[in-house]
């Protein structure tokens, strides 16, 4: 008997779909990571979310919430994703069984849904991970379900750009600022 969970709200099952159907390998990390760039996309170019769903920091990124739980209750019983296993791996792909509804998504937003999948459907899940860390700086303790980041600084912190200074940055350590600092003995010697 399939697990009891509340079905998912209709324009986030809509962009699961069109998630499902575009990306080569929907993958659980991807599914439940996706629909938060697809509503900072959203936000960015209608000036209003699409998918209904609850983006928060999880330990490993920002996920939305009922895309988790969903597949995790669902898992193989349900009627519009199949939660199958990966041969040879943890992993666990996300399969359409249902059709996309045509007047699920307004034409502006299943582009913006089609952008989505296009540019960052193919990211691994550890970097899609990391990459929705970045984009929500102000996070302090990950883990927390705090809400994320969907406004305009969001949308920037997308940019492979700001993606790289991000990486380069969270690469200095304390110990390897210690290698590559100079010690200073006379603050004005700084100043000067």
């Amino acid at each position: 008997m399939p697990n009891e969970n509340p079905p998912l709200p209709p324009k986030l099952q809509a962009v699961l779909l069109r998630l499902a159907a575009g990306a080569e390998h929907l993958n659980m990390t991807r599914a439940v990571k996706l629909p938060y760039l697809v509503d900072v996309v959203a936000t960015r170019v209608l000036g209003r979310r699409i998918t209904e769903g609850t983006h928060q920091a999880w330990e490993k990124g920002v996920v939305t919430s009922e895309v988790w739980h969903y597949l995790d209750k669902q898992g193989e019983d349900s009627p519009i994703l199949r939660v199958e296993p990966i041969p040879w791996s943890e992993e666990k792909k996300v399969v359409a069984v249902a059709e996309e509804h045509p007047e699920a998504l307004t034409p502006e937003e299943a582009r913006i849904v089609d952008f989505v999948v296009d540019q960052f459907s193919g990211i691994q899940a550890g970097d899609l991970g990391r990459m929705t860390k970045f984009m929500n700086p102000d996070i302090q303790s990950w883990g927390n379900n705090h809400a994320a980041d969907l406004g305009i600084d969001a949308f920037d912190r997308m940019s492979e750009e700001y993606q790289e200074m991000a990486r380069e940055a969270a690469s200095y350590t304390l110990d390897r600022l210690r290698q590559t600092s100079t010690l200073l003995h006379d603050v004005e010697d700084a100043v000067a």
